[in-house]
């Protein structure tokens, strides 16, 4: 994220990099002299050329994104993010994988034998049809042999019968049950998925695949399985009901290729992953050449543009440049702007225009009386306009003189020595120089400063006088009275005090007021300095301590504005804060939304920003929870830094009833004392009080002290399902200010209590947790 620098707070100005300024700033460089006209072609041919440039760029990524479903240089886009509860597969270097890599058709056509003989008894392929074969795999011999093989039923017939006939080359292939009840009864009450985009669907793609086929092992010590399921460290939770079905030999390949266990998950994968994008070849080599040709037309459009731009001079060029732009957005309309010839085009504008003085004097030279007279009146009305000019130039700045002469003096009525007369009512758009009503800051003029098109808000700017350090908040219903204000200098020592009070007595209530009405007298009086960012911070950390959303998301949102402006704070403490937030805001009812803004907000940072460690959190606990890792989360939950974790105190209970969910699916029994280091609860006592609120008191060991307590995990599974729909997939509207009980963490922040320098100095200025 770029800032100013905090001189532009103190009256430096720096160029807004705007369309508009730039365009100021050409045309007033292109009005001074000879050495500017050129200044402002150059600048104007390098923004034609970065304008153009990133034009063809988008452009090509969004063609080829379009093409190829995928970014270049980054990856495709998957659907889930399941499988990354398991194990993580390895990256393998597929043939494919390259940018302009094609499909091995060999291992396709072995890949589609592995399926038939083993996958199809279980899982479909419904979106594959034998034609899709034809030139990929096979001939089209072989493919209707292969088709015909198969009964397919059709009709009804002249007698309004159904019947069997033979496969075609239009048919799908058939499915291995004939409708879903049969599917479940077969394989113990699970469906088998379809296999047409397993690849895409599932996070990791062909390598997820490849390593779930040949991962299975035996489960490690201690780990039970249930009856029924298979362990593969890949899947996730790692119990699988689909057993392993490849063996060395269990095909014997027509091309003689040895059918170890590898070979085949490899060739299986390939033919899943041309079945999951049959037009996977062609639209690489469409993309590559809409690529060259785009690429090829954008030189033209830029060779174009820098002839044009090299015809221009000072006389010219305003009209040119404007010619141009009409022209480039006629042809964008038209649909044109990559078919268009442009070398053919010339600009009306820097043409040779014909010239009336010279067909004068050519009539001249032939000796035409009536040529003489005209050029002599064409040389009478040249000089008087340009006489006219000079005099109207010459009152202008008469006039200027004459009213800047006026203001420096206090002219126009205005008299600086009584405010209370009439005069003081000023002009919106006028500055001046002198004392200003009692409570306003003085201000200065410097000569030659007055614009009248610029507002001086400077004037209406008050200086409190109250030198009281602590009032009540009240909203302003009228204007605010500089005697009830207090300055910044009573307003550092206010904040002295409520720092020494909330260590003391610790009264949010008390604290929460005053600080309102810090920040509102910060406000009234324009005051946005490093100062104002501490009292934000400051507040947004008690804020969070006591568990109130609102006032901490005000905070929020005031510091976004005033890090942008570039005053010095813990940009990054508050940045992993906004990602935070927005983690919790995926809970809600407004989840798209939160999404969409992280995803932007996380585009928008840097490397820099993202190096940060209360950052990489953020973006870890983010990461966490997008691949269900829920033991990566608890683990982060443990180790937030600063005050991260009241932020996630607001989610976390949610979290853990998933992922007891998901390892009482996995487990039979689950000791408290595990659940109580796995899931970071404070105490056995937290774990038995979790269970108990959501009715999943039920142990294998009842009289067991609860240390050697094991969770019944096959009974409680329904009651912690129903308590999570119930409780949160129900319920997502909640209010913005929810107190939570953080008496663990307090008792933590009173460990370092002490001096001035310990509690609130740690706590409040510099946001770091021990």
């Amino acid at each position: 994220m770029l800032r100013p620098p905090a001189a532009a707070l103190r009256g430096i100005t720096f160029a807004n990099p705007s369309s508009n300024t730039v365009r100021h700033v050409a045309s007033r460089f292109s009005s001074t002299s000879t050495s500017s006209a050129s200044g402002a072609q150059s600048l104007w041919a390098s923004r034609a050329t970065i304008a153009s440039a990133t034009l063809i760029s988008v452009g090509s990524i969004a063609w080829y994104t379009h093409l190829y479903s995928a970014l270049p240089f980054i990856g495709e886009v998957k659907a889930s993010h399941a499988s990354d509860e398991g194990l993580h597969p390895v990256s393998y270097p597929w043939p494919h994988k390259g940018l302009l890599d094609t499909f091995d058709h060999a291992s396709i056509r072995r890949g589609y034998q592995v399926y038939r003989e083993v996958c199809a008894a279980c899982h479909s392929l419904d979106r594959i049809a034998w034609r899709n074969l034809v030139g990929v795999s096979h001939n089209v011999n072989e493919v209707k042999a292969m088709a015909e093989e198969v009964e397919y039923t059709d009709g009804p017939n002249d007698q309004g019968e159904m019947y069997q006939r033979p496969g075609k080359l239009s048919d799908y292939m058939p499915p291995p049950y004939p409708n879903e009840e049969a599917a479940r009864a077969s394989n113990g009450g699970a469906i088998p998925p379809d296999l047409s985009l397993i690849v895409k669907a599932r996070h990791g793609g062909a390598d997820y695949i490849f390593s779930l086929l040949t991962g299975y092992v035996d489960p490690p010590a201690g780990v039970e399985i249930r009856e029924g399921l298979n362990y593969n460290p890949y899947f996730p939770g790692g119990a699988i009901a689909m057993a392993r079905v490849l063996f060395d030999g269990v095909v014997e390949y027509q091309d003689g290729t040895p059918a170890t266990t590898s070979q085949m998950a490899k060739d299986v994968v390939t033919f899943l992953n041309w079945a999951a994008e049959p037009e996977h070849d062609e639209r690489k080599k469409i993309g590559l050449k809409a690529v060259i040709l785009f690429s090829s037309l954008t030189a033209i459009a830029l060779k174009w543009v820098e002839l044009q731009m090299s015809q221009m001079d000072n006389s010219n060029r305003q009209e040119a440049m404007e010619e141009m732009k009409k022209v480039i957005q006629h042809h964008t309309l038209a649909g044109d702007m990559w078919t268009f010839d442009w070398t053919t085009l010339k600009l009306e504008s820097l043409e040779p225009k014909s010239s009336l003085k010279r067909k004068f004097q050519d009539s001249l030279i032939t000796g035409h009386k009536k040529g003489k007279k005209a050029i002599k009146n064409l040389y009478l009305l040249d000089t008087e306009d340009e006489i006219a000019k000079a005099k109207r130039a010459r009152r202008f700045e008469r006039e200027h003189e004459i009213e800047k002469q006026r203001y420096r003096t206090g002219g126009v009525g205005f008299q600086s020595d009584s405010p209370s007369s009439s005069s003081s009512l000023h002009h919106p758009y006028r500055t001046y120089t002198g004392q200003i009503t009692q409570g306003v800051h003085d201000m200065t003029l410097e000569a030659g400063g007055y614009d009248p098109n610029v507002i001086d808000w400077d004037r209406y700017t008050i200086v409190g006088r109250s030198t009281s350090l602590f009032k009540d908040y009240l909203r302003l219903t009228t204007e605010p009275n500089p005697d009830d204000i207090r300055p910044i200098h009573v307003l550092k020592l206010t904040l002295k005090e409520l720092k020494r009070i909330w260590r003391e007595k610790n009264d949010y209530k008390f604290i929460n007021n005053q600080f309102k009405s810090l920040r509102q007298d910060l406000t009234v009086q324009r005051i946005k300095t490093d100062f104002t960012v501490q009292v934000y911070e400051i507040h947004a950390r008690m804020a969070l301590e006591a568990g109130d959303m609102v006032e901490y998301n005000q905070c929020q949102g005031m510091l976004k504005h005033l890090y942008d402006l570039g005053l010095p704070g813990n940009f990054h403490e508050f940045l992993a804060y906004r990602l935070l937030s927005m983690v919790h805001g995926r809970n809600k009812s407004v989840v798209n939304a939160c999404c969409t803004e992280m995803n932007i907000l996380v585009g928008q940072l840097t490397d820099e920003q993202k190096a940060a460690p209360a950052v990489r959190h953020a973006l870890e606990v983010s990461k966490s929870l997008t691949r269900n890792n829920y033991h990566a989360f608890f683990r982060l939950f443990d180790t937030a830094p600063n005050m991260g974790g009241y932020i996630m105190d607001h989610f976390v209970d949610e979290k853990r009833i998933l992922a007891l969910i998901t390892m009482c699916k996995s487990y039979l029994t689950l000791p408290l004392s595990f659940l109580e280091k796995e899931l970071s609860y404070d105490s056995i006592e937290a774990v038995r009080k979790s269970l108990e609120a959501h009715n999943s008191v039920i142990f294998k060991n009842p009289h067991d002290i609860d240390t050697q307590k094991n969770l019944d995990c096959r009974a409680v599974l329904p009651h912690l399902i129903a308590a999570f729909e119930e409780k949160y997939r129900k319920s997502r509207i909640r209010a913005g200010t929810k107190r939570r009980n953080t008496t663990s963490r307090i008792e933590k922040w009173t460990r370092h209590a002490g001096d001035d320098n310990s509690l609130a100095d740690i706590r409040f200025e510099e946001g770091m947790v021990t």
